[in-house]
């Protein structure tokens, strides 16, 4: 085509895209119209507009011609570093391939080269104030060169297409802005909004007016503004002075009461705007105002009851004065009162443990009497014997004292825990030996008309508890076993291993499965029904009659063994009897020889003993077992000792010492020079002291077991130095 019929016919596509651009708003149209043109000039037939997308991320094809259906506005590029379609876009210039086959510049899209692309020239598309909005991308299916005259020619019509572009995007924001305010405005049914002309007369009335005011559009179209003005505002000009000074200064407020179609009254916040065109001119009034009606009602009732209120208020000082004042005397008669139950249910407590005392004297006093007895003969026999010169009978009688003193030991243990003045401490126990050693107690105490049997399962099971918190339980559930067999019958003392698994435990908090250590108290009689049972581990409920029982015994055993990690286990039957399981969790137990290692022999004990005759028996067992031994009588010459440098690897005291100073007192100050050091403390009796971080042994206590406590002391602490030269 000769040059110059190809510039017009260029020139008559620019002109028919210019006045199509002019007849059209619809965006899509003028951008596919604009494809085909601008195809048909260069002879491709085939043209596309790429549109900047997801904030610069991708290109869309928004328009195209000789493309397949699933192109246009469907197919989206990334824009990547190396691609024709960037590269265009950031450099804002024509980019021209003669030949993708031959391209090494630029990657081309996978799509395009299906499609048989061969050719291609990318153009950007900006709109006013240089912002890029795409591409303008022409394909041809042959090797092609786009001269100067096709770059220009596409750059005018790039050029072209950006305000088009622009103008349209701005008409659909405007029609979609429109759209949402016509929204707003007819979804607001409590607010009037209507149009009046310069003469005040009604042009536009909307939705929510209806809904106020009751008119409809055809209705109120005409009619004048003060048609929803009440008859004495009209009457006064209200009407007129507001539009007035709407038109005179832009605004004015509307808040007062207005009148509906059917002559109620309503009550309007809003206001009048005048309208301009724009040289200045008025063209009418645009009148919002919101329904409050029900605002107003309610704000009336509010400032009625602020009124009654402060009335209120003016008195009731006064009021609550006087309650308070009744208030007070309740009070403190109820404090008075609570004082009073408490003192009354110590004194019951008491009394209730004194009683069970007093019923223990008697086969106490027999009990002991008998081991005094064996110990007091086995002595004489010793004694006859050595003068007979026969000492192969001596052993015997020395082991019938040991057994008779030591059951006596025993029983002052039981006898000081039941009574709480022995201090307390978890510790490995064996639930068959417990059961043994209260045998003889739970007997006395139930009396002769309770069978007691024991069903022993001789396991070597140790569980951690305090073994006299264990007794006292023990002792407790035969009491209340025997209580509910008025006319005697069978008390069965049981022990056994059982293995729990998470659906024993699963109601039980904090529990866990595994192999418990049980013993467990049953008996023959009443038994109880399923509604006393599901109290009867609740504090002070008791089913006795009033005064034999303070309903605190199995409250504290269900309470030491949940502390213990174990869980109690009823089984009761109306008429048959009842089962009280204590289950503890197994505690494993490496046992320790008695006699010193030999990193232990030489090591310096410091013994401190008021009794002359416990003290040198306590020093010569602990040399027989090898160690050093320092002696003192009393707090005051242990301390001398002390002063003195002398090498101390374990403190043994007795807890009661002469001279104003007790173990404890002592430990604390020998601790000052040799911090860490071990401590055991002996005692008879210790109530009520703090003993962290010190081992308690009881006296009588048994030499072997003595010896372990020792050696386990020196053996977990490194030992411990005077200072130098000591």
């Amino acid at each position: 085509m000769p040059e110059h019929a190809q510039l017009v016919k260029r020139l008559q596509v620019l002109g028919d895209f210019g006045e199509f651009a002019l007849k059209s708003d619809n965006l899509d149209e003028i951008l596919t119209e604009a494809c085909r043109l601008v195809g048909d000039a260069l002879g491709t037939g085939r043209a596309k507009v790429l549109e900047i997308q997801q904030e610069e991320k991708s290109l869309l094809v928004r328009a195209g011609v000789g493309w397949a259906p699933g192109i246009v506005g469907h197919m989206r590029l990334p824009m990547a570093e190396h691609s024709s379609e960037t590269f265009a876009i950031e450099a804002a210039e024509p980019v021209i391939s003669q030949d993708i086959g031959k391209e090494d510049r630029f990657q081309v899209p996978a799509f395009m080269k299906e499609a048989g692309v061969v050719a291609l020239a990318n153009v950007p598309i900006f709109l006013p104030g240089r912002r890029a909005y795409g591409l303008l991308q022409v394909d041809a299916g042959e090797p092609r060169t786009f001269g100067p005259e096709d770059t220009e020619f596409l750059r005018t019509y790039a050029t072209i297409l950006g305000p088009v572009i622009d103008r349209l995007l701005q008409v659909r924001a405007l029609r979609g802005s429109q759209e949402r305010f016509r929204l707003t405005v007819e979804a607001a049914r409590d607010y009037a909004i209507f149009l009046a002309d310069p003469q005040d007369r009604i042009t536009d009335w909307l939705p929510g007016a209806e809904a106020v005011f009751g008119w409809t559009a055809e209705e109120a179209v005409g009619q004048p503004g003060a048609i929803v003005f009440t008859p004495e505002d009209r009457e006064t000009g209200q009407d007129q002075k507001e539009t007035e000074m709407a038109a005179a200064e832009g605004f004015a407020p509307n808040v007062r009461w207005h009148i509906r179609k059917d002559g109620s009254r309503v009550f309007i916040e809003g206001s009048t705007r005048a309208l301009r065109d724009a040289d200045g001119r008025l063209t009418g009034f645009l009148k919002i105002g919101q329904d409050v009606t029900a605002r107003r009602a309610a704000e009336a009732r509010l400032h009625e009851s602020e009124a009654a209120l402060r009335r209120l208020t003016e008195t009731l000082e006064a009021q609550v004065e006087a309650r308070t004042a009744e208030l007070r005397q309740a009070l403190s008669a109820i404090q008075v009162e609570v004082r009073q139950r408490e003192q009354a249910e110590q004194r019951l407590l008491q009394s209730e443990k004194l009683k069970a005392i007093g019923q223990l004297t008697g086969g106490i006093a027999h009990d002991f009497n008998n081991m005094l007895q064996t110990i007091t003969s086995g002595l004489s026999m010793i004694r006859l014997r050595a003068k007979q010169s026969l000492p192969t009978d001596i052993a015997g009688y020395i082991d019938r004292a040991e057994i008779g003193a030591k059951r006596a030991a025993a029983l002052t243990h039981r006898l000081l825990a039941f009574g709480r003045q022995q201090t307390l401490a978890p510790k490995p126990v064996s639930v068959d030996q417990i059961a043994r050693d209260m045998e003889d107690m739970v007997r006395r105490s139930v009396g002769p008309a309770v069978q007691v049997e024991l069903k022993l399962a001789d396991g070597k099971w140790l569980v951690m508890c305090d073994p006299s918190q264990l007794e006292s339980a023990l002792l407790n559930l035969c009491v209340n076993a025997r209580d509910a067999m008025p006319d005697g019958g069978w008390l069965v003392i049981t022990t056994e291993e059982m293995v729990l698994s998470a659906d024993d435990v699963a109601n039980v908090e904090d529990a866990q499965p595994g192999r418990y250590a049980t013993i467990a108290v049953s008996d023959t009689g009443t038994g109880m029904t399923p509604e006393v049972a599901a109290h009867v581990f609740e504090p002070f409920f008791t089913t006795k009659p009033l005064g034999q029982g303070t309903g605190l015994g199995l409250s504290q055993i269900y309470g030491f063994i949940r502390q213990s990690g174990g869980i109690v286990q009823l089984e009761t039957t109306p008429g048959k009897g009842t089962v009280v399981r204590l289950c503890l969790p197994f505690h494993a137990l490496n046992p320790d020889t008695a006699a010193a290692s030999p990193d232990d022999v030489g090591k310096t004990v410091l013994l401190v003993e008021d009794e002359p005759d416990v003290r040198e028996m306590t020093a010569e067992h602990l040399r027989d077992l090898g160690y050093r031994v320092l002696e003192a009588e009393e707090g005051t010459a242990a301390l001398r000792l002390v002063q003195a440098g002398a090498r101390l690897d374990l403190l043994v005291s007795d807890f009661g010492l002469p001279g104003g100073m007790n173990g404890r007192q002592l430990a604390d100050l020998v601790r000052e020079r040799h911090p860490g050091l071990p401590v055991i403390l002996i005692t008879g009796y210790a109530a009520g002291q703090e003993m962290s971080g010190m081992e308690i042994v009881h006296k009588p206590f048994d030499p072997v077991t003595f010896a372990e406590l020792v050696r386990a002391k020196l053996e977990a602490v490194d030992p411990v130095s005077g200072p130098p030269g000591a």
